[in-house]
């Protein structure tokens, strides 16, 4: 009998490691399975952020040449302002100096009428004798004296 339970005994065994080895590699079968499902939904996830991450690059790539173009429109104007400030400085010196020579201008005809005004009064009119020149030849008389 012990033959006899002997190979019974291992067949048991043999079915038992078997129904234990099956059952092991199912679980592994189903940790695997669910490993891969974490994965794709890892995948998933990291796709989407990856297409959102290229939208924002995009978006940020074309932010960046709108503001370069509006930079060079910027430049642009500034050099033109400053040229037009430059012309107006250039047109404001003209316009001192026409001022200033307006003025001497002026000035000139005023000094050169008064000193007609003083030659007028200087004659006497009733007697018609230039009262600077008499008035002249008696401050020298004086200064001999």
């Amino acid at each position: 009998m012990m033959a006899g339970t002997d190979p019974q005994k291992q067949l048991l065994t043999l079915i038992r490691d078997f129904a234990t080895e099956k059952s092991q590699g199912e679980r592994r079968i189903v940790g695997l399975k669910k490993r891969i499902q974490e994965l794709r939904s890892e995948l998933d996830l990291a796709n989407a952020e990856l297409e959102d991450t290229k939208r924002l690059k995009e978006t940020a790539e074309q932010d960046l040449k709108g503001y370069e173009v509006e930079l060079a429109r910027n430049e642009a104007s500034i050099q033109t302002l400053e040229v037009r400030i430059s012309l107006i400085q250039d047109e404001i010196l003209i316009a001192g100096s026409d001022l200033e020579a307006l003025k001497t201008s002026e000035f000139e005809e005023k000094i050169a009428s008064l000193g007609e005004e003083l030659q007028r009064r200087c004659i006497c009119p009733s007697c018609h004798v230039d009262n600077a020149q008499a008035l002249n030849e008696i401050l020298q008389a004086s200064d001999r004296n």
